[in-house]
Order: C-alpha cells, then structure tokens, then sequence
C-alpha cells in the first residue's frame, strides 16, 4: 500500500472565526474532527504511514493526535518553517521513504466515501506518473446558449446543463513527481501537474461516484455538519 501525505498547514481564513484557534482540519464533525476522519479512512484501505504537512498551530495537531498510535497509523510531521501550497511539502519527505513508493497526497478539508483502496489499484494498473481523482460537476447555464457558423444560428438551446469533471484535492504520485518538486518552495498541485505532463509522463484519472465534500466555506461547513450529523443518527 501506499503512504500518505495530508497537507493540513492553511489557515482555514474563510473559516474565521472558527479557525482562530483551532486549525481547520481539527474542528469537529459529529463525534469526530475532519483529519481524524480522514485517516480512519486510509486506515480502513490499509495505509499505515501518514505524513502530517503542519504550518498553522502545528502544535495543536501534535497534541490532539500525537504519534497516531491510538488511530492505527505510524504518524509522522513535516514541519513547514514557510506555507508551502498543496505541493511543496512534497519536498521535505525522508528520500529513502519515498524511494519505490507510491504517495497519496491529499488536501486536509477533504470528506470524501471513496475507496482509497480501489484508488491505488486503479493507479497501479494505469501505470501513470501521477492519478487525479475528479468529482462529477454540472453547471446550469441560466440562458438560452446559441451554436452559430459565424453570424448565423444554427442551433438554440434553452438553458442547458454543462457535466465536467473538477479537482477532488486527492492525488496518487510516484517518486519521479516527488523530485520534480523545488526545495522548500511553494507550489501548488496544479502546477506540480503542469510540470508532469510538460515532462510527457502520463496522468490518468479516477472518477469519485461516492460522497464527497470541500470544507472551505462557512456554508460548506454547515452542509457536511448536517450531512454526518444525518448519516450517523441512520
């Protein structure tokens, strides 16, 4: 199995202000705090090796979870002496950890029903540098969209819905992304990816069809209280 590194160092602003005082990813949810609920997941695919990027209250973190012992994972920190991004505490890893390894990167405000295992197994069968899991997103254009051939309608549709497929924050790398990663230096995922792919390794993928929520607003925050606080009392 893979390890894992959670980037918990943010600020959590637009949070404020619930995040004065405790980092983002230790406010609860239910009986639980975002980051405990994350490596219970990992946990239940197997992964045993956690890495925690701190920056902001990198103290309470080491209070709340120490060790990682009690949560059944060998929990290790990598201290960002400067915000790093979503990538850049990529590079304060142990060399000799990441050798062979396949990484899970995962942003810390992520509550997701996916199966991580069937994540790396997709990610060990598609043979890529790096795995991007997505989210199904449709977008409702409020207006009626025209298809022309210059100046003239060939079509007209009335408010149509638009399917992507967006950034979940959750990741699979292999060493050589790692090494593509400065020192010490900001950058974030996006442009770590950009850098991959300018390199000609490939990237594939994956499709989350579970449940899955970005803790980032005050709304966001209200949503996923009331959607644990719904599924646990089922």
């Amino acid at each position: 199995m893979p390890m894992a590194v959670i980037m918990a160092g943010g600020r959590g602003q637009r949070l404020r202000p619930l995040t004065d005082k405790v980092p983002k990813p230790l406010l609860r949810v239910g009986a639980s705090s975002i980051i405990e609920r994350i490596i219970a997941s990992l946990v239940a695919a197997g992964i045993q090796d956690v890495y925690l990027a701190v920056n902001y209250k990198a103290e309470a973190f080491e209070r709340r979870l120490g060790t990682g012992d009690h949560l059944g994972v060998n929990l290790h920190y990598l201290r960002e002496q400067q915000r790093l991004g979503t990538a850049g505490a990529l590079s304060l890893l142990p060399e000799g950890e990441v050798s062979g390894r396949s990484i899970l990167v995962m942003a810390a405000d992520i509550l997701t029903g996916m199966n991580y295992r069937a994540f790396y197994e997709f990610h060990q069968a598609h043979g890529g540098a790096a795995t991007v899991a997505a989210v199904p997103y449709a977008a409702k254009i409020p207006y009626a969209v025209l298809r022309t051939e210059g100046d003239q309608l060939m079509s007209l549709q009335e408010k149509p819905e638009q399917n992507v497929l967006c950034n979940a924050g959750i990741y699979m790398v292999q060493p050589e992304v790692v090494r593509l990663v400065p020192q010490e230096s900001m950058i974030d995922m996006p442009d770590l990816l950009a850098k991959v792919l300018g390199e000609g390794l490939p990237v594939r993928i994956f499709t989350i069809r579970e449940s899955w929520f970005d803790v980032g607003s005050p709304e966001d925050f209200e949503h996923v209280l009331h959607e644990y606080a719904t599924s646990e009392e089922d």
